[in-house]
This record gives structure tokens, C-alpha cells and sequence, in this order.
């Protein structure tokens, strides 16, 4: 199978970048009242936004820099997938007394070093092998970039549900390029959040097929234990997913009900509809 295509350091850079921007910019439109609302269970929106400083001091940073310098990604308190829940929540709660001011400025300043350090990396940097015990199997420091970047959008997601007035969707306020680049991404870190507990014994083909600006194909395949996924139609597939890039990011936050979007025909399903209906089980950065 054909691999994804590689975006260069400065695309990795300017997007990352502009979604730091983007959230920061977003965040700075919510009063105290907004941030104390209640956005998943069982945090607020505040409690997100601890959990976007907080990951990027106690994990994201030091997952990097051990992968620059050669070592294997250890983390006290999180050793496995499973730790990945509890380690956070006492990440937010470490961060409970901070103001959202406070926060922000840590989120700032905490995604600012974490760009400034991609700024001063090569290739050869980007290509050195990384690891995480949130991952199934061994990625790139490369790959701990695409996974801070989509780690934005995802939690703004989450606290969006404070004030979607103030706060639109990260689709919809998204240019064609954007949304392309974001939902590549998506597809690209699928594999490495693989649940191969789960998909033992599996052989699939998933076509995600994303409809309008920004929009494309991208293929994810289990075999063997692993995933891997690729830019396009694959040459066979089981099962064709079909929609809008903005009600794929609602299915994978929980805000929009697979059965109600296949009914509602939001979502198009062709072939397995079983196997597509186990993808959550099978593809989940979370325990």
C-alpha cells in the first residue's frame, strides 16, 4: 500500500502555528462565566483548557525532546495506554487554582517553545524515531508534531460546546487548504492510535471518503496486528465512509450520533456497515 504524502517542515510549521493562533485568538472571546460551563463530562471548558497547557508541559515537550536525543518516550505515571486518563486528570488537577488567564499564557508560552523547537529542526530531526505509551507502535518526531497540532483543534472542539455563538466550528472557519491539511492528518495518526488489542485478527480496508472544500480520500488498513493508511483510493476496499469533513470531526468528538447521521443520510455508508461501525473501538488515543 501507498504511504501519505510527507508535508515539508515549513507546512508542518505555518499550519501548527495558525491553529495555536486560532484557538488563542477564539479563547480570548470567552468571559469567566463561559469558561466555568461544563463542556464534556466531567470537565469545563477551563478544565480543557488545563488539559491543553498541562499536556503540552508534562507530556508533548518531554516525549520530543527524548526522541531528539535518542531515548525512548517515558513519562512517570504514564507508562501504558491505560495510565493515559488518570495522569491527565491529575494534570488538571495540579492546574485547578490557575485563572483562564493564567492558563492561556501557559498554553502560549508552552506551544510557542514547542514551535520555536520544530523551527530549528531538520529533516533528518523530523525523520528520528519517537515513541509514546499513548501510541500502539513507534512513530517520528514528526509525528509528535502532527499529534500537538491536532491535539488544538481537537480541544477546541470540546470547548467550543461553552459557546458555540461566540466560538464556530473549526471546520467551517477553516480555508480549503486547512481542512485538507487537518483531515490528512487525521488519517495519517489513525495508525499510530490503532488499538491492535482489539484488531487482532483483523484484515480491512476503510475508504474515508470527505465531500467538498478541503475535502479528498484517504484509506486506512489493518492487517497483520498493525494499521497503515494512505493519500487516495485504495486498489480494494471494505467499507466506504462518506461525508462532510466537518460531520466526520462531530462523529469523532461525540457531538454528532453515528445511527442518527447514517439515518439522516450526514454520513453515506458503503459495503460493511459493521465493520464501520467498530471503528471507534478500534482507532481511540484514549483508554
Amino acid at each position: 500500500m501507498a504511504g501519505l504524502m510527507i508535508p515539508t517542515k515549513d507546512q508542518i510549521t505555518n499550519f501548527y502555528k495558525t491553529a495555536l493562533q486560532r484557538s488563542l485568538d477564539a479563547y480570548a472571546r470567552l468571559d469567566d462565566k463561559e469558561w466555568g460551563k461544563k463542556a464534556s463530562d466531567p470537565w469545563t471548558a477551563k478544565d480543557h483548557l488545563a488539559h491543553l497547557a498541562g499536556t503540552m508541559q508534562d507530556e508533548t515537550m518531554l516525549l520530543t525532546k527524548q526522541a531528539l536525543a535518542g531515548e525512548k518516550g517515558h513519562i512517570e505515571g504514564f507508562e501504558k495506554r491505560t495510565d493515559m486518563l488518570p495522569f491527565r486528570q491529575r494534570t488538571v488537577d495540579r492546574l485547578k487554582d490557575k485563572s483562564p488567564a493564567e492558563l492561556l499564557q501557559m498554553m502560549r508560552s508552552g506551544y510557542g517553545e514547542h514551535i520555536a523547537l520544530l523551527e530549528t529542526l531538520s529533516d533528518a530531526d523530523l525523520d528520528k524515531p519517537a515513541t509514546s505509551p499513548g501510541w500502539d507502535v513507534p512513530g517520528t518526531v514528526r509525528d509528535l508534531f502532527f499529534g500537538s497540532y491536532l491535539f488544538l483543534p481537537g480541544q477546541y472542539q470540546e470547548i467550543r460546546k461553552a459557546s458555540k455563538k461566540k466560538l464556530p466550528h473549526w471546520i467551517e472557519d477553516s480555508s480549503p487548504d486547512q481542512v485538507n491539511y487537518h483531515m490528512s492528518r487525521i488519517f495519517h495518526y489513525m495508525p499510530l492510535i490503532f488499538r491492535s488489542d482489539r484488531g487482532a485478527g483483523m484484515s480491512v480496508t476503510y475508504l474515508f471518503t470527505m465531500e467538498g472544500e478541503g475535502g479528498g480520500q484517504w484509506g486506512v488498513s489493518i492487517a497483520d496486528g498493525h494499521a497503515t493508511s494512505q493519500d487516495g483510493e485504495p486498489a480494494a476496499h471494505d467499507v466506504e465512509i462518506k461525508t462532510k469533513p466537518e460531520s466526520w470531526i462531530d462523529l469523532s468528538t461525540g457531538d454528532l450520533n453515528a445511527m442518527w447521521a447514517i439515518t439522516t443520510r450526514k454520513v453515506h455508508l458503503g459495503g460493511n456497515m459493521a465493520l464501520a461501525m467498530k471503528l471507534s473501538e478500534l482507532f481511540s488515543a484514549e483508554e
